[in-house]
């Protein structure tokens, strides 16, 4: 989100030119480096968005709807953005930040970019996004949605997220930009960026916004921060463990049941798992606990049993 920075028309001071130049100097510095911020994060080269966060805005706590808007639901996007894209397709991943983190997708989609007839979606079964925890219920959420992009286990394209930010959220937007270029065949500029609040592995919601470039916007133009959230967990976005809730909105209390844990893995199974029967005699303990208790003292369930 693009500032403006104007010089003030009269300055006060007995320095008289010298001051002058040297604020114009530090205003001109000001601009550049927004400039060459706001370029890196349309170009996709921010190794740590959480840096740039405030770029969305003063974003509302979650309070029921899926999406909130941004600047009046229209895109954003510089002009060397725009220019690239009225040459043609493209699409650009950012690598992984530090955290092992996805920064964000650029795409400028076409039906160059997305699947072709009778091309099936691969297995993404192998991309363990940050803050990925198995047996929570999260899904492998995309970026750039296969329909657009067609990228299957890119692990820049994909994050930890609920199936309530994948459907609810995120896809009527994807349905838009597929269904305008469907009828169309014109370009679509899309972009979506994961917001972490700080170190957090699990992005706290998805920046998204798209501009139909041969009409200027006016087939496609859109501005929305879709929230990560579940309406029935509690999510801890430091670690990705997820802790169901009750009809009260209390969470889950279950029933205690007899598991198998490897003190070294950290994972709790099922006794009749097969994954249960690798655990080694010095790292294998049987219990009588809570699903919740053991989540609570850092295990983690078995990504086969599914405990």
């Amino acid at each position: 989100m693009k500032k403006k920075y104007r010089a003030k028309k009269r300055i006060r001071s007995s320095a008289g030119p010298l001051l002058v130049a040297v604020l114009l100097l530090l205003a001109v510095g000001i601009i550049f480096n927004f400039e060459r911020i706001t370029g890196l994060i349309n170009a996709g080269k921010v190794e740590d968005i959480s840096a740039f966060s405030a770029d969305v805005g003063a974003l509302p706590d979650y309070s029921g709807s899926p999406y909130c808007t941004v600047n009046g639901n229209k895109a954003q996007f510089d002009s060397v953005l725009i220019d690239k894209a009225r040459k043609g397709s493209f699409e650009d991943y950012s690598s992984l930040d530090k955290h092992g983190r996805c920064v964000g997708a650029t795409i400028c989609a076409s039906r160059e970019t997305m699947p072709g007839e009778g091309v099936s979606r691969g297995d993404i079964s192998s991309v363990h996004p940050s803050g990925w925890k198995s047996g929570m219920g999260w899904e492998r959420c995309h970026l750039i949605a296969w329909s657009i992009g067609a990228e299957d286990a890119n692990d820049c394209n994909l994050i930890t997220g609920t199936h309530y930010l994948n459907v609810e959220g995120m896809l009527p937007f994807e349905q838009k930009i597929t269904s305008y270029i469907n009828q169309t065949d014109n370009h679509v500029l899309y972009q979506v960026t994961p917001i972490y609040d700080g170190k957090n592995l699990i992005a706290s919601g998805v920046h998204m916004q798209a501009w139909s470039v041969e009409d200027k916007g006016r087939g496609v133009n859109f501005n929305v921060y879709c929230y990560n959230v579940s309406p029935s967990v509690t999510i801890d976005y430091k670690t990705g463990v997820v802790v169901e809730l009750d009809s009260e909105g209390k969470p889950m209390q279950y029933e205690e049941r007899n598991y198998i844990l490897n003190t070294n893995s950290h994972k709790f199974h099922y006794p009749s798992c097969k994954g249960a029967a690798d655990i080694s005699a010095h790292n294998r303990k049987e219990v009588k606990a809570r699903r919740n208790d053991l989540i609570a003292q850092g295990y983690e369930p078995c990504g086969i049993c599914e405990p």
